[in-house]
C-alpha cells in the first residue's frame, strides 16, 4: 500500500468511541503478536506538560546510550512525527505495511460493532514499530486520562502524572480529585508514580498509589527555574535526596523545570543515569510549538497552550520580555473553556481570532464572545494563516506576537516559517 493511501485509511477511522476501555487496543495488538510484551514502557499522563516531559525523558535516555521509542500526540505536520525511534520518524514503508497487516483485524472489529479509533490504531502501530526496532525503552504519552487510555494496554516499568486540572469532564469526572484518580491508574506495579501534582489532586493520587513528588515547594525532588539564561533558555536546578543537577533548559518556565525534574526522576528509575548525563540530555530537549521563538523583530512565539492551566503558565513567561504591544493570535477546539483561557492569557492590545482546519474547531463568533472586553481590538479572520499575517503586519519591531490556544493553530501558523 502506498503511504498516502495508508494515511487516508488511518484518518478515516473514528476519533472517539461510546465505550471506554483498552480491550480493543489489546485485540489489535493480539493480532500483531502482542509486541508490547517485548517492551519496557514508560507512561506519561497529565493535563499539561506530558508531551514536553516525554520529550525530555527521551533526550536524557538517548544521551545515556539507550535506544528509545517516543510516542506523542498530536502531530504538528505529519502523523509520522508521533512515532519516533532515536529521533527518526517511522518510515513510510512501515506505515503502509502495517495498514495492510491490520486491515483485516479492523474490519472484523467493525463487523462486531467495536470499531477502533484513530488513536487506538496509532498506539498499536507505535508499539509494533518499537518492537520491530528492538528499542530499550518506549516512552508513551498518554492520550486522555489514564485508566482507559489506549496506552494503558502496557504494563509500565515507570510512569508519571505531570499535572492535573479540570479537563475532559465528560469522560474523566467532574472534579479534580476524580480526574487525578483516573490518571493515577498509569502507576507501575514495581515503582512509585512520579508526579508534579499538588493540593487536592496529589492527595487523591496518594489514595491510589505510592508517589515521588516533584515541584518547587515541599516536594521529594525540588525543581527551581532561576530565570532566563538567554532569550531561549532558562537556568534550572533539580535537587533530589541522592543527586542534584544544574542545567540550561530550552523549555521555559517553572512548570517546565518541574517537568524536567519528573523526566530526570523517571530516568533514574529506569537506568542508573549520572547527573551530568541528565543535565546534557535536558539541554538538548527542544520541543516545537512549546514557547517556540520563530522571530525577534517583532518577537514571535508559538505556544500550544490548549487549556486554562497552560494559559496561566504562559502568561508569566510573556511578562519576562520587554515589548511595546502584544498581538495575540488565538484559536481553539470546541470542548475547551474559552472564557477561562481568555482570562488567564496576558492582556493583549489586539486579538486575531481564527479557526484551525479541523472538525473540532470552535467558531470565531463563539471565541469573540469569550474574548469580549479582553482587548481594545478584536479581529475575526478566515484562517490561521490570515490571522498570523494580519498580526505580523500590525506589529512594529518592538512588539510581541503570540500564537496560541491550540496545537492545531500552532501547527498551521508554524508552516509559515518551516515551509518557506
Amino acid at each position: 500500500m502506498q503511504y498516502h493511501e495508508s494515511i487516508e485509511y488511518l484518518e478515516s477511522l473514528q476519533r472517539r468511541r461510546p465505550e471506554l476501555g483498552t480491550a480493543t487496543t489489546a485485540e489489535l495488538l493480539r493480532h500483531l503478536g502482542r509486541p508490547q510484551d517485548e517492551l519496557d514502557c514508560v507512561q506519561i499522563a497529565g493535563s499539561n506538560g506530558k508531551g514536553s516531559t516525554a520529550r525530555m525523558l527521551e533526550c536524557v535516555l538517548r544521551n545515556a546510550g539507550l535506544a528509545v521509542g517516543l510516542y506523542t500526540s498530536p502531530d504538528l505536520n505529519d502523523p509520522r512525527e508521533r512515532i519516533r525511534v532515536n529521533g527518526r520518524k517511522i518510515p513510510k514503508a512501515r506505515v503502509g505495511a502495517f495498514v495492510e497487516e491490520i486491515d483485516g483485524c479492523i474490519e472484523r472489529l467493525r463487523d462486531e460493532e467495536n470499531s477502533p479509533t484513530y488513536f487506538e490504531v496509532l498506539t498499536a502501530l507505535a508499539l509494533h514499530h518499537f518492537s520491530v526496532e528492538r528499542v530499550d525503552v518506549a516512552v508513551l504519552e498518554v492520550g486522555i486520562g489514564g485508566r482507559y487510555d489506549a496506552t494503558s494496554v502496557v504494563d509500565p516499568i515507570a510512569s508519571a502524572v505531570t499535572s492535573v486540572s479540570l479537563e475532559h469532564t465528560d469522560i474523566l469526572g467532574d472534579t479534580v480529585e476524580e480526574i487525578a484518580r483516573d490518571k493515577a491508574q498509569v502507576a507501575p506495579s514495581g515503582a512509585p508514580l512520579v508526579t508534579g501534582a499538588t493540593g487536592a489532586a496529589l492527595e487523591a493520587i496518594r489514595t491510589e498509589t505510592d508517589v515521588i513528588t516533584v515541584g518547587s515547594d515541599d516536594a521529594d525532588v525540588i525543581t527551581r527555574e532561576h530565570g532566563l539564561a538567554s532569550r531561549v533558555e532558562s537556568d534550572v536546578s533539580i535537587t533530589a535526596p541522592q543527586w542534584a543537577i544544574e542545567t540550561n533548559l530550552p523549555l521555559l518556565g517553572q512548570h517546565q523545570a518541574t517537568n524536567a525534574g519528573i523526566a530526570a526522576t523517571l530516568a533514574r528509575q529506569i537506568e542508573t543515569v549520572e547527573p551530568e548525563t541528565i543535565a546534557e540530555g535536558l539541554r538538548n530537549a527542544h520541543w516545537p510549538g512549546r514557547f517556540e521563538i520563530t522571530s525577534t523583530d517583532p518577537l514571535v512565539v508559538l505556544d500550544g497552550a490548549h487549556n486554562p492551566g497552560a494559559c496561566a503558565a504562559l502568561a508569566p513567561l510573556v511578562d519576562r520580555y520587554e515589548f511595546d504591544d502584544l498581538h495575540l493570535v488565538f484559536g481553539a477546539v470546541k470542548e475547551k473553556d474559552h472564557r477561562r483561557m481568555a482570562t488567564e492569557l496576558p492582556p493583549a492590545d489586539s486579538v486575531y481570532l481564527c479557526e484551525p482546519n479541523v472538525a473540532r474547531a470552535e467558531s470565531v463568533d463563539a471565541l469573540a464572545k469569550a474574548f469580549d472586553g479582553h482587548a481594545p481590538t478584536l479581529v475575526r479572520t478566515a484562517s490561521v494563516l490570515e490571522a498570523t499575517e494580519r498580526a505580523l503586519t500590525a506589529a512594529d519591531p518592538g512588539d510581541f506576537v503570540l500564537v496560541t490556544g491550540s496545537l492545531y493553530v500552532v501547527a498551521e501558523a508554524r508552516d509559515r516559517w518551516t515551509h518557506s
